[in-house]
């Protein structure tokens, strides 16, 4: 039962897998806008990135010990029979995702650039229909990744009242949880733990960005962010442990957010790890993080891609800077990322900040970014996030 194709098992060969299968960990992979490719390129160009992205996950699929099958047209299902973990199924999210990222194919003198939205189901009970709807969602939110849930449900039903409601009882009844990664040292020791936002239904993972956005969408998000905090100040105490929130340019200039922050977290061993968006106001996110400082807080400036920005501080504004994944997992065979990460650790060097190397999971890229001289590492390849207790 192989499809004629693409040359991997087709929908009835998943059917019968299927009946065998006593933990199914589904993950149905959609190209985005595939009929824009046909419509640009023909069938012939259309049937050539199938075939070629066929390719591309059928590798992935070999590698994590999964089967690959054809579902219909330019969706594809992998397939892993597994206990649910935590862990194991975060890494292989992410994993699938970075594997996703930036897909070109050369056709005819031309690349063709492939995006996709994945669609999981972790349920044995109906997981292709489970994993289909977590796929709309993942399309009509445009999300890289939904996972089945009652979360994914509500969101389907386009209630209004439902998912205010929903949201409104996973922030009070602490289904919202924080996992923790380390930002280790050159000698792997933890320097800090940086707080990941996780959502705890049962078996189930979703994007925070998916449900960072319709908290604000449905004006739930300052609840939610004073959580988030007192659930750190609370770690913080029982662990004696150095912890990062990740937060963003809004957070600071919000004057409510901000002194949220000073009462939770003020005196505590706290990192404060800020994302530059553009629509910020420079001077009030300066100001903002100049009043943190004064505060005992460290300060990190996250997904930084260019010297450009880096030089708009002052010396002594920023304690840490963290370099844009998409330039460290190009480390290792780029040299436009090699360069530009050499220019950002040696300004970093003469500013006296610390410099991190964050979506590490491939030995190659380590080393790479140890020849460096980043002072900093986080990623799958030291450690797993976890919870504190």
């Amino acid at each position: 039962m192989i499809d004629s194709l693409t040359n991997v098992s087709s929908l009835n060969a998943f059917e019968a897998k299927l009946l065998t299968c006593k933990s199914p960990k589904l993950f149905l992979v959609d190209i985005k806008q595939f009929k824009n490719i046909n419509l640009e390129f023909g069938d012939e160009g259309g049937n050539f990135v199938l075939c070629a992205f066929s390719m591309t996950l059928q590798s992935f699929a070999k590698a994590k010990e999964m089967d690959l099958f054809r579902i219909q047209d330019d969706k594809f299902a992998l397939l892993l029979d597994a206990p649910f973990e935590l862990s194991k199924m975060e890494n292989l999210i992410f994993a699938l995702c970075d594997e996703m990222e930036r897909l070109s194919f050369a056709y005819q003198n031309r690349h063709i650039e492939v995006e996709v939205h994945i669609g999981i189901s972790f349920d044995h009970f109906e997981p292709l229909e489970k994993a289909q709807k977590a796929l709309l969602v993942a399309k009509a939110e445009n999300q890289p990744f939904v996972t089945y849930s009652e979360f994914a449900n509500v969101l389907m039903s386009e209630n209004e009242e439902a998912m205010e409601a929903l949201m409104k009882s996973a922030i009070e009844n602490g289904q919202i949880v924080l996992h923790f990664q380390a930002i280790v040292d050159r000698e792997q020791e933890p320097f800090y733990y940086e707080a990941l936002l996780r959502l705890a239904y049962h078996q189930t993972l979703q994007s925070p960005k998916l449900f960072l956005k319709i908290a604000k969408e449905r004006h739930l998000y300052d609840a939610l962010f004073e959580s988030i905090a007192s659930k750190v100040a609370q770690l913080c105490d029982q662990t004696g442990l150095r912890l990062a929130l990740n937060l963003s340019s809004e957070d600071l200039i919000n004057e409510k957010r901000m002194a949220c922050l000073k009462t939770c977290l003020g005196g505590k061993n706290i990192v404060l790890e800020i994302q530059y968006e553009k629509a910020s106001p420079m001077n009030a996110l300066k100001s903002a993080m100049c009043e943190l400082k004064e505060a005992g807080f460290i300060i990190a400036l996250d997904n930084v891609d260019h010297i450009k920005l880096l030089n708009v501080f002052e010396q002594g504004a920023i304690d840490i800077v963290k370099v844009h994944g998409d330039l460290i997992r190009n480390l290792a065979l780029d040299t436009s990322a090699q360069l530009t990460c050499k220019s950002l650790v040696v300004l970093a060097q003469s500013k006296n900040i610390q410099s991190v190397a964050t979506h590490l999971n491939a030995k190659a890229v380590v080393e790479a970014a140890r020849a460096l001289e980043f002072d900093l590492f986080q990623g799958y390849i030291f450690e797993q996030p976890h919870s504190l207790v």
